[in-house]
């Protein structure tokens, strides 16, 4: 099995009210390597604007040869992805 390098482990709970502090986050994250692994298995929610947050990062990633990839998203982190149509434009492992 790949080893992945894990750039950020997510919290249980991300949402509106902590988009902003994520944004920061994820402008502080490097974007040299071959993709950014974010251990999803904690969250029990996610919002759509933290799905589109994460949508125009992995675009963000793209321009610059990387991806980004969840690892070992949870069952509500998957339920919230594919209901609201993101489940396609991210990568999982």
């Amino acid at each position: 099995m790949e080893q992945r390098s894990i750039a950020m482990e997510l919290g249980e709970k991300i949402d509106i009210t902590s988009i902003a502090l994520l944004k920061v986050t994820l402008d502080t994250l490097p974007i040299n390597s071959h993709s950014q692994v974010f251990d999803a298995h904690r969250v029990t929610h996610i919002d759509s604007a933290s799905c589109q947050l994460f949508h125009a990062y992995a675009q963000h990633l793209m321009i610059h040869n990387s991806s980004l990839v969840f690892l070992s998203p949870s069952d509500k982190f998957m339920a919230v992805v594919k209901a609201l149509g993101f489940e396609s434009y991210f990568n999982y492992a």
